[in-house]
């Protein structure tokens, strides 16, 4: 599931089609310490893609194509 993660496009959507969001928030105390630990691993392979991510304004900026001028 992870790889899956790491591949997808739209981490958002992947989660939604995936794994449940409010269904781990709402069982929280019921997870198994595997559960959990893999819910943290998507958590933060998901963290990790969305700060990677640069729009499109943010890619012109660093090539110097943003500017107003």
């Amino acid at each position: 599931m992870k790889i899956d993660l790491e591949n997808s496009a739209d981490v958002f959507s992947f989660f939604e089609e995936n794994y449940s969001l409010p269904a781990i928030a709402d069982n929280l105390d019921t997870l198994s310490p595997k559960e959990l630990r893999c819910a943290c691993c998507l958590m933060g392979v998901a963290l990790v893609a969305l700060s990677q991510k640069k729009t499109i304004w943010e890619r012109l900026k660093t090539m110097g194509l943003g500017s107003k001028e």
